[in-house]
């Protein structure tokens, strides 16, 4: 059960991350983009379906989780490119 959830998740974030405007955007990244990082995500997800949260929380904690990376990035990472 719990692989089939994984795979569930895993195949749905390979379509959306496989876009081809993701793709465009990242080109020297690919891989990473298409595979990786859905399986991050995946793994997530499937943690949080063992602990039997309800479907509309995983996507708000990821969308939580994502929007707090982005924040931080925005503020950090230019400093860090800057050196």
């Amino acid at each position: 059960m719990l692989i089939g959830t994984f795979l569930f998740y895993f195949i749905l974030f390979v379509f959306i991350f496989s876009s081809s405007k993701l793709r465009n955007r990242f080109k020297s990244k690919g891989l990473l983009i298409i595979f990786v990082i859905p399986a991050i995500l995946g793994l997530i997800m499937a943690f949080l379906t063992v602990l039997k949260v309800y479907f509309i929380y995983k996507l708000l904690a990821l969308l939580f989780a994502a929007v707090t990376f982005y924040l931080t990035y925005l503020e950090w990472g230019g400093r860090g490119r800057k050196k």
